[in-house]
């Protein structure tokens, strides 16, 4: 019955040798009648001895969880054309101990060459996955909690503070003081809280479908939405693509801007407003519409040449995003205050911020996202002396590459 391929490696004492010290690795040989060889580990998977499966190979069957078993004689049945064709064959079950202990295989058929006519010879390898199977499903488990957790987030938690501002809209309409200026703000980081704790929720169920993602379109569509004077993005060279999710990439960049500027910048938030009501500014200018700004005195930071926004001091922070040296990655600096070097260690964690009015999630959701996709992630100081994020472990097609 054995192939001289198969003989040969059967018999060596050598390969006995190293098959027998292997745990948790059964490795097999034989045909459709039945196997001529089997590693021990069979027994400490199977929860059978050897001599059992070497003489009836229905024992595998037997073996087999019953809510199984019909998946297990399908791939059996239909392992044979496969093979016939030069196909390997795999499948995952579950396997019952005597005594009802649950474990998880996989196992995988390699053919082997045989003569026209012949019964197709095959090598094996079975697996105990069952630590792997207990995570995935310990993950799963985690995963849905975490999904009821964002649902009372984004519910239960959201109605209460949309009441609560609308009745402080209502107030504040009436009546000026601090106090209500403080607990809007409050609210506001509330509202922020929730927001980046719903994103954390669900990084890993969104990175689990990728496309194509142009690098530099993204990071351009995240500062528009960013839309924070303060700061001022670079112009940037194609950048190439990258497979990946498209939501996620551009959360990254989001949080990355807003990181930049909110504690790059020099300058609170709300000086461009209050520039703009004391200058008589009532709107951003549209796109095109610098003529019109100057026709009618505008002096709203959109509508300000660089020149005027260097000597004025309205864009604090120039943000950069290009791609690494290496061309495994690609960075985001920034020129503002940078973070000092004793902390870079500890800017990915929960609840980091150099800013009393950060939420502390930004970084950790960076973290998050780039950790779903398989990259790495460092900070470093920037040539600015400000901050720079290189994410690395990224295979990037460069523009005009396939």
């Amino acid at each position: 019955m054995s192939h001289p391929f198969q003989q040969q490696l059967t018999d060596r004492a050598d390969f006995h040798e190293f098959v027998d010290r292997l745990e948790s690795i059964a490795v097999w040989s034989g045909d459709v009648s039945g196997f001529d060889y089997m590693s021990p580990a069979f027994e400490e998977i199977y929860g059978r001895p050897v001599e059992d499966v070497m003489e009836d190979m229905s024992v595998v069957i037997e073996s087999t969880h019953p809510d199984d078993r019909d998946l297990v004689a399908e791939m059996m049945a239909g392992a044979d054309e496969q093979i016939r064709n030069g196909e390997s064959v795999q499948t995952e079950h579950r396997v019952t101990y005597p005594d009802g202990e649950l474990r998880w295989v996989e196992v995988r058929v390699f053919p082997l060459e045989s003569a026209p006519g012949e019964a197709p010879e095959v090598v094996g390898v079975t697996i105990d996955i069952t630590d792997r199977k207990r995570a995935e499903l310990e993950l799963e488990r985690q995963n849905e909690r975490l999904e009821r957790f964002a649902n009372i987030l984004s519910h239960d938690l959201r109605s209460p503070l949309t009441t609560a501002k609308g009745y402080l809209d209502l107030v504040t309409d009436q009546f000026s003081h601090k106090y209500l200026d403080v607990v809007g703000q409050a609210l506001t980081r509330i509202e922020e809280i929730i927001t980046d704790v719903l994103t954390l929720s669900r990084i890993g169920k969104a990175a689990e479908t990728t496309e194509s993602v142009d690098l530099a379109e993204t990071a351009r569509r995240a500062w528009q939405i960013t839309d924070d004077d303060r700061g001022q993005l670079a112009e940037m060279d194609d950048l190439g693509t990258i497979e990946a999710d498209g939501s996620l990439v551009g959360q990254l960049f989001e949080n990355a801007f807003r990181n930049a500027v909110e504690h790059g910048s020099t300058r609170p938030a709300s000086s461009t407003r209050q520039d703009a009501v004391e200058h008589g500014s009532t709107s951003h200018a549209e796109p095109g519409g610098s003529a019109d700004a100057v026709e009618h005195g505008s002096t709203s930071p959109r509508s300000q040449t660089p020149e005027d926004a260097v000597e004025h001091g309205t864009q604090d922070v120039t943000v950069r995003v290009g791609l690494l040296d290496e061309k495994n990655g690609f960075y985001i600096a920034d020129d503002g205050k940078g973070i000092p070097e004793a902390e870079h260690e500890q800017v990915f964690e929960a609840g980091y911020s150099t800013s009393d009015k950060g939420t502390g999630y930004g970084l950790l959701i960076i973290k998050e996202i780039v950790d779903a996709h398989g990259w790495d992630v460092s900070i470093t100081d920037s040539e600015a002396g400000g901050v720079r994020l290189e994410i690395t472990n990224v295979n990037v097609n460069e523009c005009g590459s396939h």
